[in-house]
C-alpha cells in the first residue's frame, strides 16, 4: 500500500485542522515534537499557511518570553510537559498537536492506517530514533515520489536498507536483529519470495536458505530446470514488465565488498547444489552463473578432462568465459587467477601441438620469426605462463585445481617445452649444414644501410637499442605502446642477428657504416668486431654513433641534453644483466622491465614530436625450464676463444657438437679463417671457467637467440 501524503503535506493538515478547531481567530498552536526532528518540516508548514514560527531552543518557557499578537505556532522540541499550567491559555483559545515523525509518518498512509501504525511503534520502541527518523525523512520529504507500506517497514528495520533479500545475500547474519525484529525480517523475505524461510527463527538458517534459494534462482536463470529443486527453492516466474535478472546477480554488481563475497558463494564448504551439480550432464550451459563452488569444481573436473583429450582450443574458449564471467562478478580473486592461468596453459599446449604437426620446416626464419604466426609465440605463452606464477595457491585446498594445476603447468614449460627447443635446434643445424639458410634475409649489420633514406633525411629519429630484446617480449614492448599512444603507426619486421649471438657481436653490427665494412674475425685466438678493419669497442660504437651525428647515451645516465639532438641512440642494458646475474624468478624481473622500458620510450616519444623511432635489439636469449640438467662439454684441443655456447679457432674440426660458422654459410661477415662452433642443442654448453650454469643464455643457434623483432614507430 503506497502513501498518499508527504511529512509536508501531513504537518501542513495538522496546523491547518488545529486552525480549524481553535477557538480564537488568531490562535496558537503548539507542537509537542518528541525527539525534535520534524523542525524544519513544521517551520515549513507554518510559513505556508502564514503563521509566525518560534522554537523553544532551550526551554518551553521561552515562548512565553513575548506574547504572540498573530497566528503563531510554538514549536516544542520534546514531549509534551506535564506541567500544563504553562499553556493552559493555549489549550483553551488555540490548540495543542502532539506529533513526533513516527505518528506524523503513519498519517501519511490515510488507506491502511491501522498497519502504518507499526510506523509510529518503531520510531517509538527504536534504541537509535535517529536511525529511524533519518529513514522516515529521506522517503517521505516528498523526494522521489511516495513509498509503499512494505517499502518503508523493510528500510526501518533494515537501517535503511530497502530490499530484505538483498539485505541478508550481501551481509549474512552481520547486523541482523533477533527477536521479534529478526522475524519481521523473515516475514519480509517470505514476502519477496523466499519460501524456503519461512518458518525459521534461526538467523543463520534464515541466511543459508536465503543465499541458497538466491544461487538457486541464478541457476535456473542460465539454464537449469527448475523440477530438480525442491519446491520452496524454485524461484517464482517474473510476472513484471521489462527486464528482471537474479537478486543475487543484482547484489554482486553494486556491492562494495566483491572479493569478501567470493569467499562465501565460492567457498567448498557452501556447496549450496552439490547434488544437482555433480549429475548435471552440461555444466557448461550454466558457465556464467559465477556462484557455488560446487559448479565451479564440477566445470573444473571437465575443463581438465577436455584438456587431457587434447581439446584445446574448446579449452580456451571455455577458460576464458569462465574467467571473464568470474572477473566482472568478483574483480582480481584467486578463482579469477587460476581461470586466466587455464587459458595460457591451454594456448600454450594448442602452440605445442600445432608445432608436432608442423609440415613446413622449410626456412626456420620464417617458421619462428613470421610476426602473425611465428613459433616465437610459444616462447611468449611460456614465458607468461611463468610470469603467473602459482595462482593456486590462493585457492581453498579443496578446489580440484590445487591438485591439478602444478602438475599441467610443469608438464608444459619443463618437457614439452624442451622437447620444442631440441626439435628447433636440430632443425637449424639441417638447414645450416644445407648451405646458406639465411640469405635474402634482413641481417642486423645491414640496418643502417637498409635504413639510410630514413637515418640520413634530417627527420628527427630515436634509436631505443635494448640488450636481448627477444622477439616475444619485441612484441609486448611493441603492443604497450600501440595501447599507450594510439596515434602512433607501430610496425613489426623480422630480422637476423648477428652469429654468434653475443652481446659484443650485435650491438658492434649496429653501428653506422656500408653493410660491407662489418667484418668479424680472428685476431690472435680472439673472435673480434670490426667497422672498415677498426675494432669496435664500447667506445669505438660510440665514436662511430657521435661521429654520424648521434647522440649517445646510457640508460640511467640522465642526459636530457642529448635528448634535445635530432637524431637519439639510447642503449637499455638492463634485460641482459640481469639474466646473466642468474636472479630466481627472472621472468617476471624481464616483465617488469618491459613496463618500465614502455614508460620511458612512451615518454620521450610523448614528449618530443619524433618523425620516427626504432626499437632494436643485439640479441635475444633462451629461458630453460627450471629442471634441466646441463650436458658440460669440453671445448676442442684446437678451439681458441671459448664461451659457453659457442667456441672459435682456424681449424675446428668438423663432426664435432653443434655446427660450423665459416665463410661457407654466406653470413656476410665472417672472414676466411675464422670458424666459429655454435651449440644448437639446448641443453649443452662448452665448460667455461667463471660462468656458472644458468637459465638464461645466448651465443648460440636457436632462434630464440638470433631471430629478433624490430620495431619501426612513426606518426600515422
Amino acid at each position: 500500500m503506497p502513501a498518499t501524503k508527504t511529512l509536508p503535506q501531513c504537518a501542513e493538515d495538522a496546523i491547518q485542522t488545529a486552525i480549524d478547531d481553535a477557538a480564537d481567530e488568531d490562535p496558537v498552536i503548539l507542537w509537542w515534537d518528541d525527539g525534535g526532528y520534524l523542525r524544519d518540516i513544521v517551520k515549513h508548514a507554518s510559513t505556508k499557511l502564514r503563521c509566525e514560527f518560534r522554537a523553544a531552543e532551550q526551554t518551553p518557557l521561552e515562548l512565553r518570553a513575548d506574547a504572540p499578537r498573530d497566528r503563531t505556532v510554538w514549536y516544542v522540541p520534546q514531549s509534551s510537559s506535564d506541567d500544563v499550567d504553562w499553556f493552559k491559555d493555549v489549550e483553551h483559545t488555540g490548540e495543542v498537536v502532539e506529533q513526533h515523525i513516527g505518528k506524523l509518518a503513519a498519517r501519511c498512509f490515510e488507506n491502511d492506517r491501522l498497519q502504518a501504525a507499526t510506523i509510529r511503534t518503531a520510531y517509538e520502541d527504536a534504541e537509535n530514533r535517529e536511525k529511524v527518523a533519518q529513514t522516515l525523512y529521506e522517503e517521505l520529504n516528498g523526494e522521489g515520489g511516495l513509498p509503499s507500506l512494505q517499502g518503508l517497514q523493510t528500510k526501518i528495520v533494515l537501517d535503511g536498507q530497502d530490499d530484505p533479500v538483498q539485505f541478508v545475500l550481501e551481509h549474512g547474519t552481520r547486523n541482523l536483529p533477533d527477536g521479534d525484529e529478526l522475524l519481521k525480517i523473515r516475514d519480509l523475505l517470505v514476502d519477496n519470495g523466499v519460501t524456503a524461510a519461512e518458518g525459521q527463527s534461526d538467523a543463520r538458517t534464515i541466511v543459508d536458505r536465503t543465499r541458497r534459494w538466491a544461487v538457486a534462482e541464478w541457476l535456473v536463470d542460465e539454464g537449469l530446470d527448475k523440477s530438480r529443486l525442491p519446491n520452496e527453492y524454485q524461484p517464482e516466474p517474473n510476472t513484471g514488465f521489462g527486464i528482471s535478472r537474479p537478486e543475487l546477480r543484482s547484489v554482486l554488481s553494486k556491492t562494495a565488498q566483491k572479493r569478501e563475497l567470493a569467499d562465501v558463494y565460492l567457498d567448498p564448504n557452501r556447496r549450496f547444489w552439490h547434488d544437482v551439480l555433480r549429475t548435471y550432464d552440461e555444466p557448461w550451459k550454466l558457465v556464467d552463473c559465477p556462484v557455488d563452488a560446487a559448479l565451479e569444481h564440477r566445470l573444473w573436473d571437465e575443463w581438465t578432462q577436455s584438456f587431457n583429450s587434447g581439446e584445446y582450443e574448446e579449452c580456451v574458449t571455455n577458460a576464458r568465459q569462465r574467467h571473464d564471467r568470474l572477473e566482472s562478478t568478483y574483480g582480481t580473486v584467486p578463482w579469477t587467477n587460476v581461470w586466466e592461468q587455464a587459458i595460457d596453459v591451454a594456448t600454450l599446449a594448442d602452440e605445442l601441438a600445432t608445432w608436432d604437426e608442423r609440415g613446413d620446416t622449410s626456412d626456420v626464419v620464417d617458421l619462428y620469426g613470421d610476426i602473425d604466426g611465428g613459433t616465437w609465440q610459444i616462447d611468449n605463452a611460456v614465458f607468461n605462463l611463468i610470469v603467473s606464477g602459482e595462482p593456486e595457491t590462493g585457492l581453498p585446498e579443496e578446489h580440484p585445481a590445487t591438485a591439478t594445476l602444478d602438475d599441467l603447468r610443469s608438464s608444459l614449460t619443463e618437457s614439452r617445452y624442451l622437447e620444442y627447443l631440441t626439435d628447433l635446434g636440430d632443425l637449424v643445424v639441417d638447414q645450416i649444414d644445407a648451405g646458406s639458410p639465411f640469405v635474402g634475409e634482413n641481417h642486423a649489420h645491414q640496418f643502417f644501410a637498409e635504413e639510410q633514406e630514413h637515418l640520413q633525411s634530417g627527420q628527427s629519429v630515436a634509436l631505443f637499442i635494448i640488450d636481448a630484446l627477444r622477439f616475444d617480449l619485441a612484441h609486448e614492448l611493441a603492443d604497450s605502446i600501440r595501447r599507450e599512444l594510439p596515434r602512433l603507426e607501430v610496425d613489426e619486421s623480422t630480422w637476423v642477428g648477428t652469429l654468434p649471438s653475443d652481446t659484443e657481436f650485435g650491438k658492434a653490427a649496429l653501428t653506422p657504416g656500408s653493410k660491407f665494412s662489418f667484418n668479424i674475425e680472428l685476431q690472435d685466438g680472439e673472435l673480434v668486431p670490426e667497422r672498415n678493419d677498426r675494432k669496435i669497442t664500447t667506445h669505438r660504437r660510440q665514436t662511430l654513433l657521435e661521429n654520424d651525428g648521434w647522440s649517445y647515451i646510457m640508460q640511467d645516465a640522465g642526459d636530457e641534453v642529448g635528448w634535445s639532438n635530432t637524431r637519439v641512440a639510447y642503449y637499455w642494458n638492463d634485460i641482459d644483466e640481469t639474466g646473466e646475474k642468474e636472479l630466481t624468478n627472472f621472468e617476471e624481473v624481464f616483465s617488469d622491465r618491459i613496463e618500465s622500458i614502455s614508460r620511458i620510450i612512451c615518454e620521450k616519444l610523448d614528449k618530443g614530436e619524433w618523425d620516427r623511432a626504432y626499437i632494436l635489439s643485439d640479441h635475444g636469449f633462451v629461458s630453460l625450464p627450471t629442471h634441466v640438467d646441463i650436458d658440460d662439454l669440453y671445448p676442442p684441443d684446437n678451439a681458441e676463444q671459448v664461451t659457453r655456447r659457442w667456441v672459435a679457432g682456424a681449424d675446428l674440426d668438423d663432426d664435432g657438437p653443434g655446427v660450423i660458422l665459416d665463410e661457407d654459410t654466406h653470413l656476410g661477415y665472417l672472414d676466411d679463417h675464422a670458424r666459429v662452433r655454435v651449440l644448437a642443442d639446448p641443453i649443452q654448453r662448452f665448460r667455461n671457467q667463471g660462468l656458472p650454469d644458468a637459465r638464461f643464455y645466448h651465443g648460440g643457434v636457436l632462434p630464440q637467440e638470433f631471430v629478433l623483432n624490430f620495431v619501426t614507430i612513426t606518426q600515422e
